[in-house]
């Protein structure tokens, strides 16, 4: 039961009021998709491996699905693997004759009506290959170079929630509730009021992105009002880069590239074992095993 879709893990966590973890493998690097499994093996976590579709450009949707198939087959855990933020019907299809078993199809920037229209065909592809599709409505901004917002503008309608959910024929659906993608200058105004309203609204579990640098707080608050998927990228890829120089800037490795890369392995253990257990998913690999 180690390599499954998203929708099985993403359904369990609702059900429990814990939110199962996507992190970025920013298109299948191997020290990152270790250190996730390794960490999800040792915090007994079910996990999803996710790559944007813009990481995929450089090594290709058939490698990347190819590696994080390999940890994920292996693994003492439940993982999924997930295309995040494909911008296409045909970005979707890519993924899934490449091996993925989850894809987001994200038409937050369209009209309701042709949202839902993408999300349908979408799924039209996913079902008969057993693949989860993840939708989104309110487009997540991108934070400012300096980490500011210029306003607030991908706040999700509950309305538009309620009608997606239950037309599209999706399992997941991300919504904006003043989240970002990067890091945060200042703590973000998270519309728990709004986010109330949409758990309401939907018929399906809720997503987060734009995780990073969220207070924990606030991530638990969000779990336990119906978040049952939470993204992790930003962070993790900026720690990879910072990781990398500091193991070369130290010396220790004797111009040996797979001594940089165990070192940098290793150090990012720590921030995914905290995103795993801020979110409530450390241990729950045994509930789905049993």
């Amino acid at each position: 039961m180690s390599l499954v879709n998203a929708a099985m893990l993403v359904r369990h966590a609702a059900a429990h009021r814990y939110a199962v973890v996507q992190i970025n493998t920013n298109g299948g690097t191997y020290d990152i998709t270790r250190a996730i499994i390794e960490m999800a093996e040792e915090e007994n976590a079910p996990v999803i491996l996710g790559a944007y579709e813009n990481n995929l450009k450089y090594r290709g949707y058939e490698y990347a699905a190819m590696q994080m198939r390999f940890f994920a087959e292996r693994a003492r855990v439940p993982v999924a693997v997930h295309l995040d933020h494909g911008g296409s019907v045909e970005a979707c299809r890519k993924a899934i004759d490449a091996g993925f078993t989850s894809v987001m199809i994200d038409g937050s920037t369209l009209p309701i009506e042709q949202n839902i229209e993408q999300c349908r065909a979408a799924a039209d592809i996913s079902r008969p290959r057993n693949v989860s599709v993840e939708a989104e409505v309110g487009e997540l901004q991108k934070l400012n170079p300096d980490g500011s917002m210029s306003e607030v503008k991908n706040l999700s309608d509950p309305q538009e929630v309620h009608k997606l959910s239950r037309e599209g024929n999706i399992d997941m659906l991300a919504v904006g509730i003043g989240n970002a993608h990067g890091f945060y200058k200042d703590a973000p105004n998270i519309r728990f009021d709004l986010l109330q309203k949409l758990a309401t609204a939907s018929s399906v579990p809720l997503v987060l992105h734009g995780s990073t640098g969220l207070a924990d707080d606030v991530i638990d608050r969000c779990v336990k009002m119906g978040m049952a998927k939470a993204n992790l990228g930003t962070l993790i890829r900026t720690r990879w880069v910072e990781h990398t120089a500091a193991v070369i800037a130290e010396n220790q490795h004797m111009n040996h590239p797979w001594r940089v890369g165990q070192a940098v392995k290793d150090r990012l253990k720590a921030d995914i074992a905290h995103m795993l257990r801020v979110t409530g998913s450390s241990g729950r690999a045994r509930d789905l095993v049993a």
